[in-house]
């Protein structure tokens, strides 16, 4: 549940730093192009943390192969978003891009975060022997 709130606030920061950094430069911060990109992550977000809410009583191995699914995710729905804007010619610039790329390395550090909280709470049930 700790990646539902992560993610959000992830971006937020990211859009705030970011419109600070373009404010100070005296950029144009594509405003538009924030908001789309935002949005594009935050689905590829939710679609990523559902492989840990299905195997959420899994034990360290399921929680971890599900972690390696939901960074796979995470990391394709992101591309799709993308290649919809560049390949169905929609009127964004490459500033779509820019604030996608930045969207998406901060919701995978705390992707990262919530799955490793996830897999180390998970019981260790390995065999030896």
């Amino acid at each position: 549940m700790r990646g539902l709130l992560l993610n959000p606030i992830a971006i937020l920061l990211t859009a705030a730093c970011g419109l600070a950094i373009c404010a100070a430069a005296g950029w144009n911060a594509h405003l538009r192009e924030l908001l789309i990109a935002a949005v594009t992550v935050l689905l590829a977000c939710g679609l990523a943390e559902l492989p840990i809410f299905i195997v959420r009583r899994g034990d360290q191995l399921a929680m971890s192969q599900a972690a390696l699914v939901g960074t796979v995710v995470h990391l394709f729905a992101c591309a799709v978003g993308a290649a919809v804007v560049l390949l169905g010619y929609l009127p964004l610039g490459m500033s779509f891009i820019v604030w996608l790329l930045a969207f998406y390395w901060m919701t995978l550090i705390a992707l990262a975060a919530t799955f490793i909280a996830a897999v180390k709470q998970a019981p260790n049930t390995a065999k030896t022997g």
